[in-house]
């Protein structure tokens, strides 16, 4: 009666795993006769992925004398069932034979369907630990994608394994209190399977439910603690910085500025609060500067530049400026902040530095490199503009006589002095350069006729012919030109010079005192 009325469904098998007796409730759930079910194997209750397990669990059955599976059952009509089997080994006169209680679990396991997907769907890592042994039951995949690893990974792991803060016997007292409160929430930090530390915020319950297990909540703080510490970094940096920063609001009126600003400028915080930086402008750059960096500022949230402004008591200074605009979420604009960079020293040094890198340090004319970058822009101009070029090649003669018989120091002064007389003989759009050695080089630009060429070029020979009185010594030296023509003579710098150094010799050949052109053999 028992057997026949009972609500689970039973069936009894030969140790070969041939049906040989059924009771309604297993005619019931799959929708097959008594007399159907004893013509049929077991495998054929299943669906085809899961029949090539019956073969497993039969020999654990015998194995073990029984087991516990779960498995699904295919009704007649296709619906598919989830059970749980409880097989035993069972004799019954002197025979084995296989006894299997099958219980329909759709309704928990619908449940265990719907917790799946509420701890799925928390936005928060999610894990049961057992509170026997610290270890890991369960986990969402959120959890998993936080610390990095797999599902079964972590099912295989304990507290101890991921806990960066805790040793295993903090861990331990730590359970236990949250066995004896109930709950608990604290902040810690585990150890992502890449190395990297996370710091989390974790909530945790306790239930006294399946010996006792722990449920948590993990939320990533990380970013948040990372935020903070910025925050922390910001303010140290705001009142430590050697650069002056200074924050504005929508109308760029200072509302903050820090110790640097103040050292800076002279400006105390009480004087600058409530005014427009404008009142450290120094007027060097002009309305179409601050027009073109407003529109790019607004534009891109970013402007980095340089700008020279005036401290309170009237000195200028140099800034490297840093400047970004914060938003509101509507896209208004919130603050203007400024950082500032006093490089009043590094730009006198890195004008100092281009000077002596182009520059003659005798004559502080032009050095041989300024001057070919010149004369390139010179060629490009004369091109589109279709004027000439004159190029002077002009050497001292005798320079290395009074050089050798009065000393370096003497010659020195020669140049110096040779250097302001050929200047004297041109104009002021027009340049002259010190080659080298007793070498120097004329450009005259923008020639609309080559007349004035040679006028130049007398002046030059006769002024240089006069004599020199150098520290109450007089010496006299005379100079050979050689003269070629933009685009006459050559179409680029280098051939240019060349032409004109030849002519340069040409002179010379002649006697010296006085010049020739690059045409003239």
């Amino acid at each position: 009666m028992l057997y026949h009325h009972a609500g689970d469904a039973i069936f009894v098998a030969d140790i070969q795993g041939n049906l040989i007796e059924v009771n309604q409730a297993a005619c019931d759930y799959v929708g097959y006769s008594r007399d159907e079910l004893l013509h049929m194997r077991p495998e054929q209750l299943n669906p085809p992925e899961l029949s090539g397990k019956v073969a497993g669990r039969l020999e654990q059955v015998l194995r073990e004398g029984g087991g516990t599976f779960e498995t699904l059952y295919v009704h007649r009509d296709g619906t598919r069932i989830p059970v749980e089997m409880h097989a035993r080994l069972v004799e019954y006169g002197d025979q084995p034979f296989i006894l299997t209680v099958c219980r329909n679990v759709s309704c928990r396991k619908q449940s265990e369907i719907e917790y799946q997907k509420i701890i799925q769907a928390t936005g928060e890592g999610y894990w049961v630990v057992n509170a026997r042994d610290a270890r890991i039951i369960d986990v969402n995949d959120n959890f998993c994608e936080m610390v990095g690893y797999a599902r079964e990974e972590l099912l295989s792991m304990r507290i101890s394994d991921l806990e960066v803060n805790e040793s295993p016997e903090d861990t331990a007292k730590h359970i236990r209190k949250v066995m004896e409160t109930g709950h608990d929430l604290f902040e810690t930090r585990h150890r992502h399977k890449d190395g990297r530390l996370l710091e989390f915020e974790i909530s945790v319950s306790y239930a006294d439910i399946r010996g006792g297990v722990i449920f948590v909540f993990v939320r990533d703080i990380s970013e948040r603690k990372r935020q903070e510490a910025e925050l922390r970094l910001s303010a140290l940096v705001l009142n430590k910085s050697s650069a002056s920063i200074m924050v504005t609001d929508n109308n760029n009126r200072l509302v903050s500025v820090n110790p640097a600003f103040t050292q800076i400028t002279g400006y105390e915080p009480s004087e600058a609060l409530g005014r427009n930086p404008n009142m450290l402008s120094s007027g060097r750059q002009s309305k179409a500067f601050y027009q073109s960096m407003w529109r790019t500022l607004m534009e891109t949230g970013h402007w980095e530049g340089e700008w020279w402004n005036r401290r309170k008591d009237g000195v200028e200074y140099a800034e490297q400026v840093n400047m970004n605009v914060l938003r509101n979420p509507d896209g208004s604009v919130y603050r203007f902040v400024k950082i500032a960079l006093d490089i009043t020293d590094k730009k006198r040094l890195d004008d100092q530095v281009w000077h002596l890198a182009n520059y003659d340090a005798i004559t502080n004319l032009p050095n041989r490199r300024l001057f070919l970058d010149r004369l390139g822009q010179e060629i490009k101009k004369s091109h589109r503009s279709g004027e000439s070029l004159a190029l002077f090649f002009v050497d001292l003669d005798r320079f290395k006589e009074v050089n050798d018989e009065f000393g370096h120091d003497v010659g020195d002064l020669l140049l110096v002095e040779a250097a302001r007389r050929i200047s004297r003989c041109i104009r002021n759009t027009d340049i002259v350069a010190r080659q080298g050695g007793d070498e120097f080089i004329v450009l005259l630009t923008s020639l609309t006729e080559t007349s004035q060429v040679e006028t130049v070029a007398k002046n030059i020979t006769e002024l240089l012919a006069q004599p020199f009185h150098l520290a109450e010594i007089e010496a006299s030296i005379t100079a050979s030109i050689g003269i070629a023509f933009y685009p006459h003579d050559a179409a680029n710098e280098k051939t240019l010079i060349k032409k004109a150094d030849q002519a340069m010799y040409v002179a010379k050949s002649k006697g010296r005192n006085c010049f020739s052109y690059a045409d003239v053999k």
